[in-house]
């Protein structure tokens, strides 16, 4: 799949930056802690954490690819996984720490004004949706 590149030249350092500050506030843990078997819980976190790491390498590939920035988008099918979980929590991170200048009910529906938000939030939008975009398409296949 393609994005128009004058379009993923604006926003994907923006999403690098949100790709490195969500893995410093990020923290893969296991909710619920058995003191009866720590050595469950244990284990149960470093797999979290295992598959934390690997997501995150696997979005960082895309991310790395200098054809990103021609808008190109190229994830190998072993990685379609990774990267659709690590993008969502990109895309989590985006919403909670850079869009507060949208309600719920806008981001959900579409239905607002983007030229009434400053350039910053309009900016963020769009990484959110170029995100959006590369989710749909790995759901659908279309870059494998």
């Amino acid at each position: 799949m393609q994005i128009d590149s004058r379009i993923t030249r604006a926003v994907v350092p923006l999403i690098v930056k949100c790709f490195s500050a969500s893995g410093k506030k990020a923290n893969a843990s296991y909710p619920y802690s058995d003191g009866d078997d720590s050595d469950f819980t244990d284990s149960w976190e470093i797999s979290l954490k295992e598959d934390f790491a690997k997501d995150r390498q696997s979005l960082a590939r895309l991310l790395n690819n200098p054809k990103l920035a021609h808008g190109y988008i190229e994830v190998d099918e072993s990685e379609t996984e990774f990267v659709l979980r690590a993008v969502s929590e990109v895309r989590l991170f985006i919403r909670d720490t850079k869009l507060d200048a949208f309600a719920d009910m806008e981001l959900e529906t579409g239905d607002f004004s983007l030229s009434r938000k400053s350039q910053e939030a309009q900016s963020y939008y769009l990484a959110y949706l170029v995100l959006a975009e590369i989710q749909e398409g790995l759901i659908a296949g279309s870059f494998t």
